[in-house]
């Protein structure tokens, strides 16, 4: 390398000169390796990921664009010999201007720059500055060596450390402004930084003399000042380029930062709103089991017990319908308001859904506390509520599970103060129970049952039976009614009152209904086409309240009988008295489609409701089945039997056929042939029997 001299005396030199073009050209890159930097500072201490990625990207764009704008000024002088640059000392000062830029950049990305550091970091970047420029001067390997003035030389190397040094605490301090007209910053920032580069550069150059013979040995060389022109043109692509992915990953990450903050409130307030029920403002379901499983683990830490009411509102669907959907809202936030007023401020209390509430009791509580809350609520809840100018007194039915004698987590607690509410309500309304452990016996017996129930209907096991009805004049059979059983795996043949109320309970007494139509009309079908003894016979099912005031009911029974082409005179659908009579205007116009059809209907369990002689005679029935309560003990009560024959003249003043279920013995029967009965059904007559054996029985007969 040639070394540095320094002169102090007037000597002939040769006179050279610059292009004020590159000179400005020079100028403008310093500026832009100066916001450039700027922006990566910012990136670099923003980024926390990509931190380290920024950093050597801005490292090698620092010292990219002070070195280009080296050698543009380079570029710029002008001497009156050919000038050429040794390409390694050229490398070498890009490597020591990527490396200062690289320190420097790594002072700024310290969260604290103290004054003395600032200092020694910009005293470092100074000498580092002057080294890269006057290897890049160096790189002309003039003959004779460049003599330097002593006074500019030291002039360029302060220019170089105060440059550096405010280059160093602007980027630190513009790194971390959140505030103001921050482009604007960088910008003047920038061109001050820019200028202060390019004053070093000058003036070093200034410091700079060629004596007068001085030959360039780097001139034709590798280093052709087109060459010199390529890599400061590239020099400023990267920059550019830099620049562009900066502002672009400032921009990205700013509108993933509005974006995440967007998305975490808008979270927020999704938990706050799952945490609590919008219509009423009583926490909800998920707030509630929470707040219980705390509640309940610090109960058990300092043995002390708490209660869980499961609270559901008597008929408040017949309000609701009674009324409007909107004025059932305005009374469940009046409940709600009541529940706050009747239970202590450190009750939990959430609307579990719809009309269902629960509340959890944290104070130390007996069973007298908790009855006389209780009674504080049915006391306020009795209280009018003013809706629509109508005043409503609501009841509730209340479920309590206590712990520690009930255990388990919350959802455990919450389920046992239910199953203690659905026992309470299953005695009447408006009551309250504590949950005994034989409740969750019951529980799991109901629900294996209905699960056995569902996989019976696609496994089989349900069947049904026929019990003979016969003429009570000569004992032959004349019809049969259908009677569901169900062979169960585990339990036997379970009769109808062990699962029809499992199946009303869980919603499968509809299915059970359809089955049972659906399997006697098959029965029918077979009788038909297998010969003239069966295809005789009428067989009677019978047929639910609800499943009578199905608005497809008819279209339904015609389909099948449709189906199965049976005659539908052999079909007699039994209902009772009372779901004849609950609508008694919908039952005669069903009654009266599917008499058209040709299917008869018989009215069961006559004499045990409160019909109206005139509604039933607007009704098409052809048969009439006395009670069983009136027939078991007919011999020995006299008004059991004038009873009996009250019923057989209304029977016959409407053209009714009489049949007499429960007969128990035959006596009875012949008794009852006496006083006109038609048909005999019951224990003393024939037990029900799977379809096969009655119709080995009626073959016989």
């Amino acid at each position: 390398m040639t070394d540095i001299i320094l002169s102090f005396q007037n000597t002939d030199m040769l006179t050279g000169s610059h292009d004020a073009g590159l000179v400005m050209l020079s100028v403008l890159v310093a500026a832009l390796a100066s916001y450039t930097t700027l922006t990566l500072s910012n990136r670099i201490v923003a980024s926390a990921k990509g931190s380290h990625l920024w950093l050597g990207f801005g490292a090698l764009s620092m010292g990219t664009g002070i070195w280009s704008m080296h050698f543009i000024g380079m570029l710029a002088f002008d001497l009156p010999i050919p000038l050429g640059y040794d390409l390694t000392l050229t490398m070498l000062s890009l490597v020591i201007a990527t490396a200062l830029s690289g320190f420097a950049l790594m002072q700024i990305r310290s969260p604290q720059l103290p004054m003395h550091r600032l200092l020694t970091a910009g005293i470092l970047m100074g000498l580092a500055i002057a080294a890269m420029h006057y290897v890049g001067m160096a790189a002309m390997l003039m003959a004779p060596g460049i003599v330097y003035q002593p006074v500019y030389f030291a002039l360029s190397i302060a220019i170089a450390i105060a440059a550096a040094t405010a280059a160093l605490y602007i980027a630190f301090h513009l790194s971390r402004q959140p505030h103001g007209p921050i482009l604007l910053y960088r910008l003047v920032a920038a061109a001050i930084m820019g200028l202060a580069i390019a004053s070093m550069h000058y003036t070093g150059m200034l410091a700079a003399n060629f004596p007068v013979g001085s030959i360039c040995l780097a001139a034709g060389g590798g280093a052709q000042p087109w060459l010199v022109w390529a890599v400061a043109l590239t020099s400023i692509v990267v920059l550019g380029g830099t620049l562009i992915a900066a502002l672009f990953d400032s921009r990205f990450e700013t509108v993933t930062t509005h974006l995440s903050q967007s998305l975490r409130q808008a979270t927020d307030e999704l938990k706050q709103m799952a945490r609590t029920d919008q219509l009423t403002g009583l926490a909800s379901r998920d707030l509630l089991v929470e707040t219980l499983d705390s509640l309940l683990a610090r109960c058990a830490r300092i043995k002390r017990g708490c209660a869980t009411l499961f609270i559901d509102l008597d008929n408040f669907k017949l309000i609701n319908t009674s009324l409007s959907h909107t004025d059932g809202d305005d009374l469940l936030r009046q409940i709600a308001d009541t529940l706050r007023e009747s239970f202590p401020e450190s009750a939990i209390t959430a609307r579990f859904s719809g009309d269902k509430f629960v509340v959890v009791l944290e104070e130390p509580c007996d069973v007298t506390t908790i009855m006389r809350r209780i009674e504080t609520l049915r006391a306020a809840l009795w209280r009018p509520i003013a809706l629509q100018g109508r005043e409503i007194s609501v009841t509730a039915t209340i479920g309590i599970a206590m712990f520690p004698h009930c255990t388990g987590d919350a959802r455990a607690m919450i389920a046992h103060a239910e199953k203690a509410m659905y026992e309470a309500k299953a005695e009447g309304r408006n009551r309250f129970r504590f949950f005994e452990e034989q409740m969750q016996d019951t529980a799991n017996w109901e629900f294996d049952l209905q699960r056995d129930l569902r996989n019976a209907f696609v496994q089989g096991g349900l069947e049904l039976f026929l019990q003979p009805k016969v003429c009570a004049k000569s004992g032959i059979i004349r019809s049969a009614e259908a009677l569901v059983r169900w062979r169960h795996p585990v339990h036997g043949l379970l009769l109808p009152g062990e699962f029809l109320g499992i199946a009303e309970k869980f919603g499968l007494l509809s299915m059970l209904e359809g089955w049972t139509l659906n399997e006697a009309c098959q029965i029918l079908s077979r009788w038909r086409a297998n010969g003239a003894t069966h295809r005789d016979l009428s067989l009677a099912v019978n047929i639910s309240a609800s499943q009578f005031c199905d608005p497809g009911f008819v279209e339904k029974v015609l389909d099948i009988t449709r189906s199965y082409d049976i005659a539908p005179e052999r079909l007699i659908l039994e209902i009772t008295e009372h779901s004849a009579m609950r609508d008694p205007v919908t039952a005669a116009a069903a009654m009266r489609q599917l008499t058209e059809a040709g299917i008869t209907f018989s009215i069961d369990d006559f004499g045990t409701g409160y019909s109206s002689l005139v509604q039933l005679k607007r009704l098409p029935f052809a048969e009439l089945k006395i009670d069983r309560s009136f027939i078991t003990d007919m011999a020995n009560n006299a008004e059991d039997r004038q009873i009996v024959e009250a019923i057989v003249l209304i029977a016959r003043q409407f053209g009714l056929r009489v049949v007499a279920e429960g007969v128990e013995d035959r006596d009875t029967g012949a008794m009852l042939a006496d006083l006109g009965i038609n048909l005999l059904q019951g224990f003393g007559i024939a037990m029900p029997m799977p379809c096969s054996e009655f119709e080995a029985v009626s073959l016989a007969a």
